[in-house]
């Protein structure tokens, strides 16, 4: 596998030559981010920033690689583009795209972007967010072979933060979680010829995201190709500024295995530790239907939901009225005789 990846790197490198590639000081604290700021003002269109920066879990330098866009103004809002790299490689970008600011992650090297690698990842976006003017409606995910499977697996477990995925040669970890994906794009790419990944790896979770009705999923699966990055980023790039993040949509479906929220739906409490907990909501009108699933308690923003809060709404659990009424910003709700498994919130 390793040489697979090792001669698709090599390839990203020499198309990087034509690409200045500028080295900058560790981002340590908030002076050093002003400073690398100014930097990016002074450098070339579709520049390459090789640094690391001081992470906030553990204060250890992890490295990092920023590809500028072209025509790039400090006052003008961007896309972001997450590029996850594959096993034993360093942070990668994809080189022909330059219409939007783009971040690669180390995630901790081989990590599979969990744990400390998830983290690190975020602390990405983050320092993305301090270091350009990034439009928090078009943040897109993509990633090759390992980076392929950390773009399933962080785009259904947070299908709130991204407005569209593009998982390459990767393979989905839990079918159950493509569920999270109804209001969120994908684009599945593979190869034919795949042999370190076989397209059916992720072709399953296109099959499955067509059983549920989704329509903003895509999937490719290239004549020929082998295990390579190597896709029709053109048009991918036209298909992904095309995209923007979903607001305040009418039906929600979350799964998760430890508490947490997504979009105006939060599940705050779980019931048993084995297993995943679900929540279920959709608005029709001013009535809200939700289904529960291993949840003892559940939070509602309704203030992000499409419901008028200045006038009477109606809450349906489990076939059951349980509600109606005005509520001022956020229903909370506990159900009856459950009672949350401390240890699952861990």
């Amino acid at each position: 596998m390793k040489r697979c990846l090792l001669s698709v790197f090599k390839v990203i490198y020499f198309l990087f030559l034509s690409i200045s590639v500028f080295a900058a000081e560790p981002i340590a604290d908030a002076n050093s981010v002003k400073q690398l700021n100014h930097r990016i003002e002074s450098l070339p269109s579709g520049s390459l920033i090789n640094f690391t920066f001081k992470s906030k879990v553990d204060g250890s330098f992890q490295p990092t690689l920023i590809k500028v866009p072209d025509g790039y103004i400090k006052t003008k809002s961007w896309p972001l583009l997450v590029v996850l790299h594959g096993l034993g490689d360093n942070p990668i970008v994809v080189p022909s795209i330059s219409s939007m600011v783009q971040i690669g992650p180390f995630g901790r090297g081989d990590l599979w972007y969990r744990d400390l690698g998830e983290k690190d990842v975020f602390e990405c976006i983050e320092l993305a967010r301090q270091l350009f003017n990034i439009d928090s409606e078009r943040v897109y995910l993509c990633g090759f072979s390992m980076g392929g499977a950390g773009t399933f697996d962080l785009g259904l477990k947070y299908p709130d933060m991204w407005a569209a995925c593009v998982p390459v040669c990767g393979s989905v970890s839990n079918l159950d979680m493509v569920a999270n994906a109804k209001n969120l794009a994908f684009w599945i790419n593979t190869g034919s010829e795949d042999r370190v990944v076989p397209a059916k790896s992720s072709k399953m979770a296109y099959e499955k995201a067509m059983e549920l009705g989704f329509d903003r999923w895509k999937y490719t699966e290239h004549a020929g190709m082998g295990h390579s990055f190597w896709v029709d980023w053109d048009q991918i790039e036209k298909w992904l500024l095309s995209q923007k993040r979903a607001q305040n949509p009418s039906n929600i479906s979350f799964i998760c295995e430890t508490p947490s929220r997504a979009y105006w739906a939060e599940i705050t409490g779980k019931l048993n530790c084995q297993g995943f907990a679900r929540l279920d909501v959709e608005t029709i009108s001013q009535t809200i239907r939700v289904k529960t699933s291993n949840i003892t308690d559940y939070r509602l923003y309704l203030k992000d939901a499409p419901v008028k809060l200045s006038e009477e709404i109606t809450i349906i659990e489990d076939d059951k009225k349980i509600f109606q009424g005005h509520i001022d910003s956020v229903f909370n709700r506990k159900l009856d005789g459950r009672k949350m498994n401390k240890a699952c919130a861990q």
